[in-house]
């Protein structure tokens, strides 16, 4: 048994890199941990064999690799109430008739957890796993605003600002200041900034932890600008919002015993 829990400690480090505002030196990770950096070069030696961290490219700081995004992904698709979540973005389509996503962020993009479709004729399908960059994207740049400083401004450093459509934002002051009017009103829209033709709003889903609160995921609904116009979407925020709070419920409450 001890040997069990002495091979489970080195999984705590991932909870650790991954609240760090940037990729962390073994120094910075063993007093975070608060244990003999031998200890912790152990571990690291041991999760980087395994492909859940990495190394940057200069070798001297560690981050979560692709594989350890994925086993999160998974755990959260997974957890009791995944079919609660399925039916609240059921119930959001139902009520906006517009196709309504569940997304988590991933270095610097947006992946979809969960995806319910409008019954349209026209409309623009994303499957479950899809990406897509997290500068041009309603989730993505929620993801951006509410996130610390220090991370964010090394998430910009890393995605090229692209540009995607006419309204795409190119520029790093300008998204900076969208970055700031998302942070205070607690949503975000794509205005066509991801595809021509398709506007997006978002809202965070928020989830308690120590003392603050973090957005863990983005709900959204997205439809093609020839059935609503964005002072339209707009006016589905009550609706959205609603579906957040019932959505961070379904991820922090325990499951019940019989």
């Amino acid at each position: 048994m001890n040997d069990l829990f002495g091979a489970l400690k080195p999984l705590g480090l991932l909870e650790a890199v991954a609240g760090m505002p940037h990729p962390a030196t073994l120094a910075e990770l063993a007093a975070s941990v608060g244990v003999p950096k031998p200890t912790m070069h152990r571990w690291l030696s041991a999760l980087e064999t395994a492909g859940l961290l990495q190394r940057t490219l200069d070798g001297r700081r560690f981050e979560l690799a692709p594989r350890s995004s994925q086993l999160a992904f998974s755990i959260l698709g997974n957890r009791p109430g995944g079919t609660l979540r399925h039916e609240i973005l059921q119930r959001v389509v139902q009520e906006v008739g517009e196709a309504c996503n569940l997304t988590v962020l991933d270095g610097t993009r947006v992946t979809y957890l969960d995806r319910v479709e409008a019954e349209w004729l026209l409309r623009i399908s994303f499957q479950q796993g899809s990406k897509v960059p997290a500068y041009c994207s309603a989730s993505g740049k929620l993801f951006l605003a509410l996130m610390r400083p220090a991370k964010r401004d090394l998430l910009l450093r890393l995605m090229p600002l692209e540009r995607l459509t006419d309204n795409t934002i190119t520029k790093k002051n300008e998204l900076l200041k969208e970055l700031a009017d998302i942070r205070r009103n607690k949503y975000a829209l794509d205005r066509e900034e991801f595809l021509s033709g398709l506007v997006c709003l978002a809202v965070p889903v928020f989830q308690q932890k120590a003392r603050s609160r973090t957005c863990v995921a983005a709900l959204a609904i997205q439809a093609p600008v020839t059935r609503m116009s964005l002072s339209n979407i707009l006016t589905k925020l009550p609706v959205l919002q609603r579906a957040a709070d019932a959505l961070a419920i379904t991820l922090t409450e325990q499951p019940r015993t019989p």
